[in-house]
């Protein structure tokens, strides 16, 4: 038990927290150079950090989850829930407001992506070392993912270019065949992360181009749609069919798909990896004519959510409006997906605004990385990428999205491979050559959401006053618990008030500089 104050509010602000002791491994810290204080936590075949439990929550005890820029790393702590008209002589620079009866969307869930570089890091590692780190994603002392999402075939995060039908003209898929890196990147590790999360992982695919042969140019990289033939879109959905059929065989079935990645990027002939040109309007047509038909048509894709987008927000909501309009291709749509690039010049209202239109279809985001642009790559241990981690989840699901995907599951250390060099960073950075692996700040912001906001849980309104540089989201779980994600940005330690306005109980907190922190309480019985 530790008195936890700020001087200048010694009066006003100091309560009692407390540090819990606990059985699970801590970080083992490496630090780098830089301006701050950049900090991984290293693993390795015999020693990786856990993240303590939640465990049960008892009636009137807070618990803490709590991450900062100086080194803390989802450290567990707890307070008391107090009644606020028992306080006396506390004043706050911050009131955060939660209330648990105003319930909006479920929460689906949250995860990363098996890309083949993904899965070539993963085959780098030794046995041991790689156990650790797909517990460390999957497991319950880890983020516990519950969401994954696979390519159909290659991506820039492979080390060529393939499809699983190269012969020309086979309008009868004779040649269709899974390549050998679903055999070795990514079907081992999908059943692994199925056994660790007890079959509770969704899994939604998303394919980068069709077969070079189906496409105007004659190949996958770069941009140009679909031949203008009803042969290649009869060809092309079955194609979509036969994926999920072949990994059916392998004991590994479906949630969702997207129809295609980033359909927008296709729309440049001279894109240096693979891509394929939708509009809106030839999306729609070919989930109404043929995409929607065949997977409706087959025991092992009928039940799939169908996402429609897959690009960035700033195309909604026009693009939803042009698909659902049709009421034959909203038959065959569940969702809208959406990744996070190109946000700074797209407001986050528009996914509102999408969910205002087309109640019936629910948001989720599915692709976001950082080192895409200006430093390309990884930086090991940066906080400010963490930080832009939470933000964006935090905007998101306050805007209707049900939950959050990252890209890569793991990278190496100049953040591949990927065979044209579009390299950036992840949430763990492999090292081949020591045999270790490096959480990135990243990693844990992921965490505060992953482990907390539960599938079916429901987003619940906050209201933050009293400072710009915090912000927050929060969930209500099934039996009344509440669970609150706060992202402090200030460069000062902030004093908060959370009040749960359902019950008038109050939570006093102090918010160090530059800080995650998620909070769960029980509603008083």
């Amino acid at each position: 038990m530790g008195l936890h104050c700020t001087l200048p509010f010694f009066f006003l602000s100091c309560f009692l927290v407390n540090f819990s002791s606990s059985e699970v491994s801590p970080c083992a810290p490496k630090i780098y150079e830089g301006a701050f204080k950049n900090l991984v936590c290293v693993c390795n075949s015999t020693y990786c950090d856990e993240i303590e439990p939640l465990g049960t929550v008892q009636n009137g005890v807070v618990v803490v989850y709590r991450s900062t820029l100086d080194g803390d790393r989802l450290k567990r702590m707890s307070s008391k829930l107090r009644n606020r008209s028992k306080l006396r002589d506390f004043e706050a620079n911050v009131t955060i407001t939660v209330d648990a009866r105003n319930q909006m969307q479920p929460i689906i869930g949250f995860g990363g992506a098996f890309t083949d570089a993904a899965g070539e890091n993963l085959v780098a590692l030794n046995d041991a070392a790689r156990k650790k780190l797909l517990e460390a994603y999957f497991g319950r002392n880890g983020l516990e993912y519950n969401m994954g999402r696979v390519p159909i075939a290659s991506c820039d995060f492979s080390v060529r270019e393939y499809s699983y039908d190269d012969v020309s003209e086979d309008f009868g898929l004779k040649n269709f065949s899974l390549a050998q890196e679903d055999m070795d990147y990514k079907i081992p590790f999908i059943i692994s992360a199925i056994n660790l999360t007890q079959g509770n992982l969704q899994l939604f695919a998303s394919p980068w181009s069709a077969p070079g042969w189906m496409k105007t140019t004659g190949k996958m990289r770069g941009g140009g749609p679909l031949r203008n033939d009803s042969r290649v879109y009869k060809t092309y959905a079955d194609y979509f069919v036969k994926f999920f059929e072949a990994y059916r065989s392998k004991g590994i079935q479906y949630w969702g798909l997207t129809i295609q990645n980033e359909p927008s990027t296709g729309a440049d002939m001279d894109w240096r990896w693979q891509t394929m040109n939708f509009t809106a309007e030839t999306m729609r047509d070919f989930l109404r004519g043929y995409l929607g038909p065949a997977l409706k048509a087959n025991e092992a894709t009928r039940d799939l959510k169908v996402m429609v987008l897959d690009d960035g927000r700033g195309l909604l909501p026009g693009w939803a409006d042009t698909m659902f309009a049709d009421p034959e291709t909203a038959k065959y749509a569940d969702g809208v997906a959406v990744h996070w690039y190109g946000n700074l010049y797209s407001p986050a209202i528009l996914l509102s605004k999408t969910n205002e239109k087309h109640p019936d279809k629910f948001l989720f985001a599915t692709e976001a990385c950082a080192g895409y642009a200006g430093h390309h790559g990884p930086i090991m241990g940066d906080w400010f990428r963490a930080e832009s981690y939470a933000d964006d989840i935090i905007t998101d699901l306050n805007n209707w999205v049900r939950g959050w995907t990252d890209w890569n599951l793991c990278l190496d250390e100049t953040g591949g491979p990927n065979w044209v060099f579009n390299v950036v960073d992840a949430p763990i950075i492999v090292n081949r050559t020591a045999q270790e692996f490096y959480k990135q700040p990243m990693f844990y912001a992921l965490g505060h959401f992953s482990k907390f906001f539960t599938r079916g849980s429901k987003r619940i309104t906050v209201k933050v006053e009293g400072s710009l540089a915090v912000s927050g989201t929060a969930v209500v779980l099934d039996g009344g618990q509440r669970a609150l994600v706060l992202l402090n940005k200030a460069s000062s330690n902030t004093s908060a008030s959370i009040v749960d306005a359902a019950t008038n109980d109050v939570i006093q907190l102090e918010l160090p500089a530059r800080s995650i922190h998620t909070v769960v309480w029980n509603k008083k019985k």
